[in-house]
């Protein structure tokens, strides 16, 4: 599986780097690579595995549009429009996107659906810490785990240190509490979940997967 990766230089592409070995690393999509080098990393490629920013990827995304090339995307803090646009991409290749790639995140989330279900009185709340330097606020990921509840979350964000990701959900009522908490303790979880979901993805046709998508066909 020949990779590129979009956003390279950043943490998460950093850590990619270190799973992939050399001979299928086909090269880096950073800030400064401009639109042939882009082109010509596309081509050579079998995927793309991005973490990045909104405008990278929605640049990346229009360019590869020809060459119809499978994406893996875990940037965060796309609008709805931004969504959109690479919703569009999506008809022209497979493409999965995920606000995180750790399988346990994506238990607790089964978890939280259920408790929000089985408890619709209680407040609901979540408590996420993330490194100093990340960006978005709240999460990808706390929004997908309010998402699950299907109801508002009270969401507390800290950006402190190098913590790499920390969600604590709570459910309390006047007679009980539940918490469920999530400590990723590196960045290998996501890299090693990205590209399982792109070697899953090469099989797929055109379309918008995500993480569930992917976790379902292991369940079969």
């Amino acid at each position: 599986m020949k990779v590129g990766i979009v956003g390279a230089t950043g943490r998460m592409g950093l850590e990619l780097t270190k799973l992939i070995s050399p001979s299928d690393y086909v090269g880096g999509i950073s800030s400064d690579t401009t639109c042939d080098q882009i082109k010509a990393i596309v081509s050579a490629s079998d995927i793309l595995i991005d973490f990045s920013t909104p405008t990278a990827i929605l640049k990346v995304a229009e360019i590869a549009t020809e060459a119809s090339r499978p994406i893996v995307s875990g940037t965060t803090g796309l609008s709805i429009a931004e969504h959109d646009q690479l919703r569009q991409y999506s008809r022209h290749a497979p493409l999965l996107i995920a606000e995180n790639f750790s399988i346990g995140i994506q238990l607790i989330a089964s978890f939280i659906k259920t408790c929000a279900k089985l408890l619709p009185n209680s407040d609901f709340s979540i408590i996420e810490r993330h490194h100093r330097h990340k960006k978005d606020k709240p999460s990808g990921t706390a929004l997908f785990l309010e998402r699950a509840a299907e109801k508002s979350a009270q969401i507390v964000s800290l950006r402190v240190g190098e913590i790499f990701g920390e969600h604590v959900c709570t459910f309390s009522s006047n007679d009980e509490e539940i918490t469920i908490a999530h400590r990723a303790f590196n960045r290998t979880i996501f890299a090693r979940g990205a590209l399982q979901c792109a070697e899953w993805l090469l099989d797929q046709p055109a379309g918008l997967y995500n993480m569930q998508d992917f976790l379902a066909s292991k369940e079969r």
